[in-house]
């Protein structure tokens, strides 16, 4: 098992972020990288959100964030109980890709959530099947197809 650590978001970060948003398998996703670090900014100064950047060796390589499903107001996660954490993450080094660290720093993120938080979802879009493949070699299962705030459909999963 890897050491992955888990670093807080600051604002000196933004530009790695910027970066991140820009390389092709994440702007698949997120087409949008000015909107997404304006959502980010606005995220930092929110209590319910928590912004990391996963390291390996001291070196980042991916974005990680997990807030309170209730406070988030996304549609997707409405039917969560109380006390639940949603999760979003990619990874940013084209570098990491591949060798298991997706799977790897999720259980390990995982791991540090579930000590106060009985239930983690995540919701990624049904399309990305990769990306579903991945939350699933990392323990979370199907809960149920649901619609975003902003009409795309999504594949929520519960880690429980």
């Amino acid at each position: 098992m890897r050491n992955y650590d888990f670093r807080r978001l600051t604002r000196d970060d933004l530009p790695l972020l910027r970066r991140w948003f820009n390389v092709a398998h994440v702007k698949a996703w997120w087409p949008d990288p000015e909107m997404q670090i304006a959502q980010i900014t606005q995220h930092m100064d929110d209590q319910n959100y928590d912004l990391r950047l996963v390291q390996l060796a001291q070196m980042p390589f991916a974005f990680c964030s997990d807030f309170d499903t209730r406070a988030s107001g996304k549609a997707e996660f409405s039917d969560l109980p109380m006390g639940s954490r949603g999760m979003s993450t990619f990874v940013g080094n084209p570098d990491f890709m591949g060798p298991g660290h997706s799977t790897g720093y999720i259980e390990a993120r995982v791991r540090e959530l579930r000590r106060s938080h009985a239930l983690v979802a995540v919701g990624p879009n049904t399309t990305d099947t990769r990306t579903i493949s991945i939350y699933r070699q990392a323990g979370f299962h199907a809960r149920r197809l649901a619609g975003t705030n902003e009409g795309k459909l999504v594949q929520v999963m519960t880690h429980l």
